[in-house]
């Protein structure tokens, strides 16, 4: 009999207690914790119509401990979620059986704002108390209940099952796209799916429309508002209360809001994000939603795209922030004791550059003895060091390559590899060409100098290629007019000289036609501007006494060495100045600013003096962003030779810049030492900058990343 009994026995123990090996990882991290999470194990394991839940609750209890919080928010009692209640309540009455295409009426808009009238005086009767922020490690295994972790899963699981957005998921998809209660790690949470959707069903079900593009902007409208009704400032993060509490929040926190709740209300959503841009500074979080035909809808919190010019905002790679472990990211896949970057050392990471751009596979030589299981594509940022990882590939070191899946058209790649903290390049850097049609294939295009030792000067001019808006923006000008008057009102107006090109990016000079002593000057926009667009605008005379207390004038530009030694003396002239005695708003007139990069947003710039003076010579700029060389600054010259090499630092005396005896044939980054942080690299040839993305290696427009939504 002890013989049938006691296999029996151990098989019950073990039907009892085990589960999937991941799991029982996690269970093993949860310390006091592990009751909770088994609670909720034995809660569906042990219905036979709950297998899929209980599937659902392994993957979520499995992969909980990739996940963490940086901090926790302590409320001191329940006055906050009471106000947020109420304000919750008199938003729902302000907007009932109003449409969709209502919402932005100048009434709705005046009601609201009544509304957050109203609210702030309601709110200052009785302050909510002010959360308290705790800085800390708090590992989802250890703080994850079991009633939080049950209501989440029934809700995800209803609205699987009832939203027309998210039924058709097969369950893998399901898991990573509705479930989840996190959508970042790092991020502290508060709320389930089920309080989430309680709270933000109710004014997203009252688009009449239902489409993605009217749940966001009902969302965004929602969310704006009670911010306004809310006056309780607040300076750190509270989960989703970031959305309330007046605390400027960046695109990582707004993303992960937005994604929190779509889940939640039973669409498809996932935080996407780039860590670099091809010519900008930064990174950039936004929400990828998906329908039920693939197609894929964007929401960007916050402003990343230059709709000037899309080059400039779209990036070489985009990731998504998954819930689960990836096998195939860098974590998951390097050796024992390799260090990854440190933007890929989450194993909660997957490379979605292919659904943004069309990609390449890659294969490159490698012609070292590393034991890495990982390389990597960088590409240029204007951060110390220059370079960012861009994507990853795989050794195969029996053959001595190396594979990369995801390379993009027209970006600038440097295949690197990591030891310890030393960033290694292994081969030239190189970029792919675009394929002219469906039947025709890159080209890989190698960047290697043809005479290492070859030496010469270089003459420099920008750090920066002029930016397509600013430029549009100064052939606008064309046909504004310089006009001088002895009367207030211009009726006896004389015109002085009329814009008949598109100005330079520069200050500029201009000889009136007319020279006779006015009282009032002004400079006004052509019909087809808006506003003058006037970075700098200086009346310049050389008759005035020492009373006037006239100061010099902003020099012209000099640009090449021998204009420097022709250069004129300018001391003979002074720049008039406003009489602010009696016009007291024009001392701050951004037309008189001594910076090109404030424009002036007038369509009549004025300067009236307080005596009649003759003018004999106009200069102007438009607004720029001041990217070329600027007297005083200090700069600094790299070129890529496996590293980012010094090849002299200059204090610029005039507005071009000479360096000596520098490596020819490379790829040369000018840095500003004093000021600005818009850089790009660019090849010098025939005496001239050739900047990547703008002047070679220039994508094609179809290559850009674009929103089809953004807010």
């Amino acid at each position: 009999m002890k013989k049938i009994i006691i296999p029996f026995i151990i098989l019950a123990l073990l039907s009892c207690s085990h589960y999937p090996p991941g799991v029982e990882e996690t269970l093993s991290q949860a310390g006091k914790n592990r009751g909770e999470l088994e609670k909720v194990l034995r809660h569906y394991r042990e219905s036979p119509e709950d297998s899929l839940k209980y599937r659902a609750a392994c993957f979520l209890i499995d992969n909980m401990k990739w996940h963490l919080s940086t901090e926790q928010t302590v409320f001191p009692d329940s006055s906050l979620l009471e106000w947020h209640s109420r304000f919750d309540g008199l938003y729902r009455e302000m907007m009932k059986g109003i449409k969709d295409s209502a919402l932005y009426t100048e009434a709705n808009i005046e009601s609201r704002q009544q509304h957050a009238f109203i609210a702030h005086k309601l709110e200052t009767m009785i302050l909510p108390d002010t959360p308290v922020i705790v800085k800390g490690v708090f590992p989802d295994p250890r703080h994850v209940n079991s009633d939080f972790l049950i209501s989440h899963i029934e809700n995800a699981f209803r609205v699987w099952k009832e939203s027309p957005y998210a039924s058709y998921l097969p369950f893998e998809q399901f898991k990573e796209m509705i479930l989840p209660y996190r959508a970042m790690t790092g991020y502290a949470f508060y709320e389930n799916g089920k309080k989430l959707n309680d709270i933000f069903s109710k004014h997203l079900n009252t688009s009449d429309e239902k489409t993605y593009s009217r749940y966001m902007s009902r969302y965004t409208l929602y969310t704006n508002t009670i911010h306004q009704m809310f006056t309780l400032p607040h300076q750190q993060h509270v989960g989703l209360y970031d959305l309330f509490l007046g605390y400027q929040v960046d695109c990582i926190s707004l993303s992960n809001n937005f994604c929190n709740v779509f889940r939640a209300f039973g669409i498809p959503t996932a935080v996407d994000y780039n860590i670099s841009f091809r010519e900008k500074a930064g990174r950039h979080f936004h929400c990828t939603l998906v329908d039920s035909t693939g197609s894929r809808t964007k929401y960007s919190p916050t402003r990343s795209r230059d709709p000037f010019n899309l080059s400039a905002s779209s990036s070489p790679s985009f990731f998504r922030s998954t819930f689960a472990a990836q096998a195939d990211s860098p974590h998951m896949l390097k050796a024992k004791d390799e260090v990854v970057p440190e933007a890929f050392e989450t194993p909660c990471l997957k490379e979605v550059t292919s659904e943004n751009y069309r990609v390449a596979q890659v294969e490159i030589p490698l012609n070292a003895d590393i034991s890495n299981n990982l390389v990597y594509l960088y590409t240029f940022n204007n951060i110390p060091g220059g370079i960012v990882p861009a994507t990853w590939g795989l050794v195969d070191h029996q053959h001595k390559t190396t594979h990369f899946k995801n390379v993009v058209y027209n970006i600038l790649y440097l295949p690197v590899y990591l030891k310890g903290d030393s960033i290694i390049p292994y081969a030239d850097p190189f970029y792919l060409t675009s394929p002219d049609t469906l039947y025709t294939s890159h080209s890989f295009v190698t960047l290697r100098p043809a005479q290492p030792e070859k030496r010469g000067d270089l003459l420099l001019h920008r750090k920066f290629p002029e930016k397509t808006h600013l430029q549009e923006k100064a052939r606008l000008m064309i046909g504004g007019r310089f006009e001088g008057a002895n009367r207030e009102d211009f009726k006896d107006s004389v015109l002085l000289g009329t814009i008949e090109t598109a100005p330079v990016l520069n200050l500029q000079e201009y000889t009136p036609k007319i020279c006779r002593a006015f009282q009032y000057y002004r400079y006004v926009t052509s019909p087809t501007s808006r506003y003058s667009n006037m970075g700098i605008l200086e009346f310049l005379t050389d008759e005035y006494t020492p009373e006037d207390l006239l100061p010099m004038p902003t020099p012209l530009p000099t640009f090449t060495p021998e204009a420097a030694k022709a250069k004129q003396d300018d001391r003979a002239y002074r720049k008039l100045q406003v009489d602010t005695s009696k016009y007291k708003y024009l001392r701050y007139q951004p037309a008189y600013n001594s910076s090109m990069q404030h424009a002036s947003f007038s369509k009549i710039d004025l300067m009236p003096l307080k005596r009649p003076m003759k003018v004999k010579k106009i200069r102007f700029a438009p607004a720029n962003a001041e990217n070329h060389i600027v007297v005083g600054h200090t700069y600094q010259l790299l070129y890529w030779d496996n590293d980012w090499k010094k090849a002299g630092t200059r204090i610029a005396r005039y507005n071009f810049l000479k360096f000596d005896n520098v490596p020819l044939d490379r790829i040369y980054w000018l840095r500003d030492l004093s000021a600005g942080n818009e850089e790009l690299p660019f090849f010098y040839k025939d005496g001239k900058q050739l900047f990547i993305y703008r002047d070679t290696i220039i994508p094609h427009p179809t290559e850009f990343y674009y929103f089809d939504n953004y807010f």
